[in-house]
């Protein structure tokens, strides 16, 4: 079984934990309008990018991963991805992932989606793994369908309005 914190390659992308070298395009990603209006949290300062980015370092038997995602070409960076709110007792984590802009519409997350969910179902043992997402971003919802996600009851409580969707892990055809 894979450590969590081996990187690992997609199609286009190397897929590897954050690294503080990445400051700078994390500081972007986290504090861009455009990005923040899906995001739950309030754009990030330069000194909230660097805590992003340690927080999410030895994730092993932690409740929560993040990874970079990286052009395997020019190494730009894509975005992240990840899983935070592992509930052991209900079997279930919420995943997310966030794309810089220049890159939507483009299937990086279809990409990194099979990969994300084999981490969580393998290395996890979860039975049931789900997304919030804001209910304008259509995009993503749609992303997260292709893999048998479905609209469903919030998994958890959250303080602002998003659509939930799960996947169980007796629906995952792999």
């Amino acid at each position: 079984m894979m450590r969590l914190s081996e990187p690992f390659v997609t199609e286009r992308m190397n897929v590897r934990l954050l690294r503080l070298e990445d400051l700078d395009a994390v500081y972007r990603q986290f504090s861009d309008l455009d990005m923040c209006r899906y995001f739950s949290e309030p754009p990030c300062d330069m000194e909230e990018a660097k805590e992003i980015i340690e927080h999410y370092q030895n994730p092993e038997g932690k409740g929560y991963l993040r990874y970079g995602m990286f052009d395997k070409n020019t190494d730009a960076f894509i975005g992240t991805c990840g899983y935070h709110y592992w509930d052991q007792e209900r079997k279930q984590v919420e995943i997310g992932y966030d794309i810089w802009k220049e890159y939507w519409r483009q299937g990086y997350v279809s990409e990194v989606l099979p990969a994300l969910i084999r981490i969580c179902f393998d290395h996890l043992g979860v039975d049931c793994i789900y997304i919030l997402a804001h209910p304008e971003n259509k995009a993503s919802m749609a992303s997260a369908g292709k893999f048998g996600f479905q609209e469903c009851t919030p998994c958890r409580t959250t303080d602002d309005a998003q659509t939930c969707m799960k996947l169980m892990r007796a629906e995952w055809h792999n």
